[in-house]
């Protein structure tokens, strides 16, 4: 809602990034442990974290999925919105963490052909930094990020840092890729990725 607090931005809706383009500075006064804990590449075209919390900061379930869309510190999207809001009202966690498998800011997929970077080596660490410490871990990236090989090697990270019982996904492709949340209902039930 307009006017949240606890690491909710101010301003909701839909923010669209086109590939490789630089995120705004916040607009608004930004809560300073979300701006401490949204993390940029230095001209702000790869985000590496997203932050969101509405409780112990510490006790948190992170989401990875395809690339970064428009969120930022002061601005979500519809795919953040929706996973922050399951990580506070299904999840019972008090901080949520977006991650992606790739680190370019970009809304369509389609136009990540166009980019000569889709991923920074600093996104590798930071996944594994705060998969590490998850409780939950929910993959959600997709045909795409499957198959640009990023997908598989992000697996091969949350193998190596993290126990992996505690990764889940909303269901599986028919190539065995995590499918999107943004067409999940809100309580839909989360289900063992590593089989």
């Amino acid at each position: 809602m307009p006017g949240e607090t606890h690491g909710f931005p101010l301003v909701r809706g839909s923010a669209t990034a086109a590939i490789g383009s630089a995120a705004p500075s916040p607009t608004l006064a930004v809560d300073p442990l979300v701006a401490e804990r949204t993390i940029f590449s230095p001209d702000r075209t790869h985000r590496f974290t997203l932050f969101r919390y509405w409780g112990d900061h510490e006790d948190y379930a992170c989401g990875i999925s395809m690339n970064p869309s428009g969120a930022a510190e002061d601005v979500g999207d519809p795919t953040v919105d929706g996973m922050a809001r399951r990580a506070r009202e299904c999840w019972g966690v008090g901080t949520y963490y977006q991650l992606n498998v790739m680190s370019i800011r970009g809304t369509y997929s389609a136009d990540l052909r166009n980019a000569a970077v889709v991923n920074l080596r600093e996104n590798d660490e930071w996944i594994r930094r705060i998969a590490a410490r998850a409780r939950i871990v929910v993959v959600s990236w997709g045909n795409p990020g499957h198959k640009s090989g990023r997908g598989p090697a992000v697996e091969t990270i949350l193998r190596e840092v993290c126990d992996p019982a505690k990764v889940f996904c909303f269901g599986k492709n028919k190539n065995g890729s995590p499918v999107h949340p943004l067409y999940q209902r809100i309580d839909a039930p989360l289900k063992p990725y590593f089989d």
